[in-house]
């Protein structure tokens, strides 16, 4: 279920449709790292890609860019998949995504497993700037006293935090509350609404 989930993911990034009209010719800037990637390789990655059973004709490459670094690439894509709509209450949904002739997923399910690893991932990065604050309060005998983010990752990063860590999950900058003596760091959650009850709290002890 969970490979299937980073697919299903991974179409709705690529804004999956149903096929239609005329097909965008591929086009592959020069200079693309790493040389070893091209058009046929990409396009069978994305055929099986977390468990999917597609077709050649059902994945077509548009562009190739470079990424951040030699090892890395973004590849523009258009996948032709199909949705099985259902009527509740007189109201349409889509039900159902198709990752093969024969496999169905239902979105419903997908949906909640990936806002659990949302907040599964967001608690994570809450614990990180945690383990941060409280290197600095063993060094400098305080926390950082402040309301800004900003200023809070300016004191930690680099030397008591890797990677500056600004955003959760669903994109929200995350919260924090510190004076010399406690700290409040929060993630916003789905509704991405502070102060609701579907927020990610970390307190200091």
């Amino acid at each position: 279920m969970p490979n299937r989930i980073h697919f299903l993911l991974f179409l709705a990034a690529l804004a999956v449709a149903l096929s239609c009209g005329t097909r965008t010719p591929t086009r592959v800037p020069a200079g693309t790292p790493p040389a070893s990637l091209d058009v046929k390789h990409i396009r069978e990655l994305l055929q099986h890609v977390a468990g999917a059973d597609l077709k050649p004709a059902q994945v077509e490459i548009k562009s190739i860019a470079p990424g951040t670094g030699n090892d890395n690439a973004v590849v523009e894509a258009r996948i032709e998949t199909a949705f099985r709509l259902q009527r509740e209450n007189g109201a349409w949904k889509v039900a159902e995504v198709r990752l093969g002739d024969r496999q169905w997923e239902s979105l419903d399910l997908v949906e909640a497993a990936v806002q659990h690893e949302k907040e599964r991932r967001t608690t994570g990065l809450l614990q990180r700037l945690a383990e941060g604050l409280e290197a600095y309060r063993r060094e400098k005998g305080q926390f950082v006293a402040t309301e800004d983010v900003s200023v809070l990752l300016d004191h930690l990063a680099p030397r008591y935090l890797g990677n500056p860590l600004r955003f959760d999950w669903w994109g929200s900058q995350f919260v924090y509350h510190g004076t010399p003596s406690s700290y409040q760091l929060l993630s916003a959650g789905p509704d991405r609404k502070p102060g609701t009850s579907d927020d990610l709290v970390v307190r200091s002890q």
